[in-house]
């Protein structure tokens, strides 16, 4: 999955006050593919990946993946960022909350656990019931 931001300057996306307001703006796409994935892969966490940007001419486009704990790309990413991060994949609920990383130009890793009305399951069902139309 891959998402195109528009905007002059990819710093301008990596604000706390950004990163929430861009998964408010795409949460019930955000939560269905989380779900789909936990349902294919386990447990883990949605990752922008800040750092490594393509242009287009929409805008940049932020590679977004989808790891599951215990995958080959965990291994690729050297693990969990931190050990806060590794206990709150091991405890969310995926059918209600949805867990996003943000990996920041400044090297920091920010971590979210969000929750809304609309869950990754209602999400996940609601996509795909319209799929099947």
């Amino acid at each position: 999955m891959g998402l195109t931001l528009q905007a002059g300057r990819i710093e301008l996306l990596d604000t706390p006050e950004a990163h929430l307001k861009f998964i408010r703006a795409q949460w019930s796409d955000l939560a269905a593919f989380s779900y789909q994935n936990y349902l294919a892969a386990g447990r883990g966490a949605v990752v922008f990946d800040l750092r490594n940007p393509s242009r287009s001419e929409a805008g940049f486009e932020i590679h977004t993946r989808y790891i599951a704990e215990g995958s080959a790309q965990l291994a690729k990413l050297g693990g969990w960022p931190s050990e806060e991060i590794k206990n709150v994949i091991a405890d969310y609920d995926p059918e209600q909350d949805v867990v996003f990383l943000f990996l920041r130009l400044n090297g920091d890793v920010f971590h979210y656990n969000v929750t809304d009305e609309l869950t990754p399951m209602k999400a996940f069902h609601t996509r795909s019931s319209h799929e099947h139309k």
